[in-house]
C-alpha cells in the first residue's frame, strides 16, 4: 500500500527541517481529504445517496478505511464534510457576485445561483434536508455563509427602495426563501411540472413585481 494510504512517514523526511516537513505533511493531508471527498461524491452520485461502504470508498480513492476514519471520524462525518465543502464553493461564488451593482440584480443573481446549485446537485440537496444516523441535521455550516449573502443583498435592496415604500426586509426575506425552496422542492419531486427553462427567473421576477405593487398600496 502506498505511503499516502497508510499515513506513514517516508524516507524523504530525513534531512528536512521541521517546518518543511510539516508543510509537506499538511499538503499530503489536504490531498488525501480532497481525493477522499471527490471519491465520496462520485459514489454518492452513482448510488443517488449515501448507500455505499467505506470499503468501496477505499477501493475508489486508494486510501484505506483507517485513513478515511482518521480524517473524518465516521461515515456521517465524511458526508457532512463533503456537503460543507461543496456548499462552501457555492458560498464563494455568491460572495464574488458584484457587490456594487444594481441591488435588485445582485439579489436576483444570488437567488438564481442558489437555485441552480440546488437543482443541479439533487443528491446533495436531498441529503441536506435529512437527518444523519445520529438524528442530527445535515445542514452544513457553510449554508450560513449562503444565508448571509442573501440577507446582506436583501438589506441593500431594501435600502435602495424609496423611504416612503415601507419595505419590510424580514417579511420579504421569508417570502423569497419560501419561493426558492418551493421551486427547488418542485423541481426535485415533480420535474415534469418545471420543464420551462426560465421558470425560476420568471417566478422571482414576478415576486419582485408583486413586492413593488405592495409598496404602492402601503404608500
Amino acid at each position: 500500500m502506498s505511503t499516502a494510504s497508510t499515513g506513514a512517514v517516508g524516507l524523504t523526511d530525513l534531512g528536512e527541517s521541521g517546518p518543511r516537513i510539516e508543510e509537506r505533511r499538511e499538503r499530503q493531508r489536504q490531498e488525501a481529504r480532497r481525493t477522499i471527498l471527490d471519491a465520496t461524491e462520485a459514489l454518492m452520485l452513482e448510488a443517488n445517496g449515501s448507500d455505499f461502504s467505506i470499503r468501496r470508498l477505499g477501493d475508489r480513492s486508494g486510501y484505506s478505511a483507517p485513513t478515511v476514519y482518521h480524517h473524518f471520524g465516521d461515515k456521517d462525518g465524511l458526508i457532512d464534510a463533503l456537503l460543507d465543502d461543496r456548499v462552501g464553493r457555492l458560498a464563494e461564488e455568491l460572495e464574488e457576485v458584484e457587490p456594487n451593482g444594481d441591488p435588485r440584480d445582485r439579489l436576483r443573481s444570488i437567488l438564481l445561483a442558489y437555485y441552480e446549485f440546488s437543482v443541479t446537485n439533487p443528491t446533495f440537496t436531498r441529503l441536506m434536508w435529512t437527518l444523519s444516523r445520529k438524528g442530527e441535521s445535515r445542514m452544513p455550516a457553510a449554508m450560513e455563509r449562503v444565508r448571509r449573502c442573501v440577507e446582506e443583498s436583501l438589506e441593500r435592496y431594501g435600502e435602495s427602495r424609496p423611504p416612503a415604500s415601507r419595505f419590510d426586509t424580514d417579511s420579504a426575506g421569508r417570502v423569497l426563501w419560501a419561493l426558492v425552496y418551493g421551486l427547488v422542492s418542485l423541481q426535485l419531486t415533480q420535474p415534469e411540472l418545471t420543464q420551462d427553462d426560465d421558470l425560476a427567473e420568471r417566478a422571482i421576477d414576478a415576486l419582485f413585481l408583486g413586492m413593488a405593487e405592495l409598496e404602492k398600496v402601503s404608500q
